[in-house]
């Protein structure tokens, strides 16, 4: 009976600011929508160069070389190949048109055919220079393999000169072996190749972007409750109630209910509204839906009570609040991927709500019915009985003072 007077009591309380209320509920769509128009872009780039020109100066033109510049125009990094005179090209430098030039000697094949190997020059774009060391490169790596395959030739010649192999034999056997590894080094099927793994979380921008979000805002929802358990202790009043049949726990479990209804809503429309815009995927079984939803709710309502505790006036709780939830964003992988983040950040995550939370709703967008959300589930719970229990401990002592 108490403890529903003073949860009574708080929804009363809390309600009177009803413009509060009502941006918590809507302000997190908000911002999801914000980072998936805007950055969504950067997710579904297929390279990490944007495609550039380029411009290629053949002075041989020959069978040979039409078969490199045809696997030039294979690569899709390259948005054109200009074929032009070695002047023309310069002037496309200059003017910023192309990224390099690429130029092929006369007698170049049959200088590669010899041994002789005539270089193949690049001139870079100074104003393009990652441009340009991409194209530098791609032509070492091509000469790279053409000696590869010289030697290659020169060792079948030599093995069988010792074998005892002479005459029309031998020179049958070079120019097989010269035919064999050349058009292998010149006539490549693929220059660049592209490895795409098996995805287990197959997400969309929303979706990665809700399960990143979500227990930010979760996190937020809570911290008006935890001010008024700081407000409370400042006035005087918990002293008051202490004196009373009103137990510390009951004070902390009236505030929590209260986060958790406040969480509960702003959940429940955060699941409406990016169902209807960015098609999230809902269909995962509701069961796992709430153990991870109930899990972060926990964990997260006892990271408000613990602020409470430890807080000394509602400056010092907005400020331990904030600072801590950009924190546990950062190291959580909410803001920044983790796996581009150093090892001990890594570390350190896994005492993280956001770690386990994110991870958990990631894996019910998947719909991949092979993963679980067990492990997720109780590590949200082992975080969420800690900091509730330290914010008892905390609690008993200062009332024991």
């Amino acid at each position: 009976m108490l403890l529903f007077t003073l949860l009574k009591n708080d929804m009363k309380l809390f309600a009177r600011d009803w413009k509060a209320v009502l941006l918590l509920l809507v302000t997190p769509f908000a911002f999801i929508a914000f980072f998936v128009y805007a950055l969504s872009p950067h997710l579904e780039k297929s390279s990490f160069l944007e495609p550039f020109s380029v411009a290629l100066v053949d002075m041989e033109d020959t069978t040979q070389t039409r078969i490199l510049v045809k696997q030039l125009e294979e690569i899709n990094i390259f948005k054109e190949i200009i074929r032009a005179k070695e002047e023309e090209a310069k002037k496309l430098i200059a003017g910023n048109e192309i990224a390099a030039v690429i130029i092929i000697p006369p007698r170049f094949s049959e200088s590669i055919a010899i041994g002789e190997n005539k270089p193949v020059t690049v001139i870079g774009n100074k104003s393009m220079p990652l441009q340009a060391y991409v194209v530098k490169n791609l032509v070492q790596s091509a000469a790279n393999m053409v000696t590869a395959a010289q030697s290659a030739i020169n060792t079948i010649y030599e093995y069988n000169k010792k074998a005892g192999v002479n005459g029309s034999e031998l020179e049958k056997q070079f120019n097989d072996s010269t035919m064999r590894f050349f058009l292998e080094a010149l006539s490549r099927s693929e220059i660049f190749s592209q490895l795409e793994a098996s995805p287990l979380l197959d997400l969309t921008p929303g979706e990665y972007y809700t399960a990143a979000l979500i227990v930010i805002f979760l996190m937020f929802a809570g911290m008006p409750g935890m001010k008024m358990l700081v407000t409370e202790k400042n006035l005087g009043i918990t002293e008051r109630l202490n004196t009373t049949t009103v137990k510390a726990r009951h004070m902390i479990i009236s505030k929590f209910i209260m986060a958790l209804l406040l969480s509960a809503m702003q959940f429940l429309i955060i699941i409406i509204l990016t169902s209807l815009v960015f098609k999230n995927y809902w269909g995962a079984p509701v069961k796992n839906i709430l153990l991870v939803f109930g899990s972060t709710l926990f964990a997260v309502s006892a990271w408000s009570v613990l602020v409470a505790a430890v807080s000394k006036t509602s400056a010092a709780a907005d400020v331990i609040a904030n600072l801590g939830i950009l924190l546990m964003a950062v190291t959580g992988g909410s803001i920044y991927p983790l796996s581009s983040m150093p090892d001990f950040i890594r570390l350190l995550s896994y005492g993280t709500i956001n770690r386990w939370s994110m991870e958990g709703f990631m894996i019910l967008f998947s719909g991949n019915e092979a993963l679980s959300v067990t492990n997720q589930v109780y590590a949200l719970l082992a975080i969420g009985m800690a900091m509730l229990l330290t914010a008892i401990c905390i609690l008993r002592l200062k009332k024991a003072r």
